[in-house]
């Protein structure tokens, strides 16, 4: 029987340690939050933590 590992991302391998990032990332919608974590998308600044949050929390 084959083993499937899974890796699960954290906030911070999104958006780093960075506390203002980290705060707006408490803040965003639980959609955009879901589409980052399951991307491979890194994010070094607000403004596109920001965009990124508009674009990817519609529906």
């Amino acid at each position: 029987m084959e083993q499937f590992e899974q890796y699960y991302r954290l906030p911070q391998d999104v958006v780093g340690h960075d506390a203002a990032l980290l705060s707006y990332w408490d803040r965003m919608p639980a959609r955009a939050r879901l589409r980052l974590l399951e991307s491979e998308i890194t994010v070094s600044t607000l403004g596109e933590l920001k965009m990124l949050a508009e674009e990817l929390g519609q529906d």
